[in-house]
């Protein structure tokens, strides 16, 4: 941690500048993803207020997108993977930025302009998108296995687990099975990120492959469990509290937003509904790459610790560059 607080000082021009880049990349292509969801799906939101209007005039019950969810479910399924691989592209970039300007600042004493990183991640950023993909892919394994624990826990599928009710507290059973027993999926899948987490620096260093970084970081941190583990929950820790600091203060900007979507919406409520609800979250994430820009530096430190730690360093055959 000392390590990377003084490569972060040492570098705050770079590191600062890789994290603005991110955030521009993020409000730009980003913010053009969600605006061509809203324009997809402006029709429903019409109708959903034709519904509305015509529901409350006849004095009937409604509910909010009845008829327009399944095709508002069908644009969130276009949506989320191609935000997912804005939040994969610019993590691979500011892991790789970072991975470059601590390889710098351990063997010169000047700063990096942002343009020398450019050109010297522009090479890795391929293979760090990559390695992105690959661990994601890893992860995603426990995250869907816990999910669906959770989903049977809660739709009664296991036999002796049963929901608690106004009457009935919870079981013993059902908090084994349907509290404790997916976060402990979850966190296997948290210990797999972790592993993985020094594959992009390793990329920079070694210029391998990203199936061979990956097998790299898992060994590499197999001797420094402890000190992997902690430093990613710290990393995860001061990305929480960055993400829920940001989100408050997106709030402030979701309010002028919805109040001009109101005044150029003859005040479709259902639209502007939409739009103050996820505003705050698209604030924060746009900004995070200014948190997670020095969080990167430390995979980075702890890659230089570690492939000079003579326990670590003896590879397996099978992770083998060759």
């Amino acid at each position: 941690m000392r390590e990377a607080a003084r490569t972060t000082v040492r570098a705050g021009r770079p590191v600062l500048g890789s994290a603005l880049l991110a955030c521009a990349g993020a409000l730009v292509v980003g913010g053009s993803v969600v605006a061509g969801a809203f324009a997809a799906s402006w029709g429903l939101f019409l109708q959903a207020r034709r519904d509305a209007e015509f529901s409350i005039a006849s004095e009937d019950s409604y509910v909010a997108y009845a008829d327009q969810w399944d095709d508002l479910v069908r644009v969130a399924l276009v949506v989320f993977p191609l935000l997912l691989l804005v939040a994969m592209t610019c993590v691979a970039w500011l892991l790789t930025a970072q991975a470059v300007i601590v390889a710098h600042t351990r063997r010169r004493s000047g700063g990096l302009p942002l343009r020398a990183v450019w050109d010297r991640s522009r090479g890795h950023l391929g293979a760090a998108l990559r390695v992105q993909a690959l661990t994601v892919a890893c992860a995603l394994g426990p995250a869907l296995a816990g999910l669906a624990v959770l989903i049977a826990v809660e739709e009664e599928l296991v036999p002796g687990v049963v929901r608690p009710t106004y009457h009935d507290p919870a079981s013993v059973q059902f908090i084994l099975a349907g509290r404790i027993l997916p976060v402990l999926i979850w966190a296997g899948g948290l210990v797999l990120l972790g592993r993985f987490s020094l594959a992009t620096a390793i990329r920079v260093a070694d210029g391998c492959s990203a199936t061979v970084a990956m097998r790299r970081s898992w060994t590499l941190t197999r001797a420094a469990r402890s000190r992997t583990t902690g430093l990613w929950l710290l990393g995860l820790g001061v990305l929480a509290v960055a993400f829920t600091l940001l989100k408050w203060i997106g709030t402030y900007l979701a309010h002028g937003a919805g109040l001009l979507m109101l005044a150029t919406t003859d005040d479709n409520v259902w639209v502007t509904g939409v739009l103050v609800l996820i505003v705050p979250v698209a604030v924060a994430l746009v900004l995070l790459p200014l948190a997670l820009a020095p969080v990167g530096v430390l995979p980075a430190c702890l890659r230089e610790r570690l492939d000079h730690d003579p326990e670590a360093a003896r590879v397996p055959s099978w992770a083998s560059v060759e």
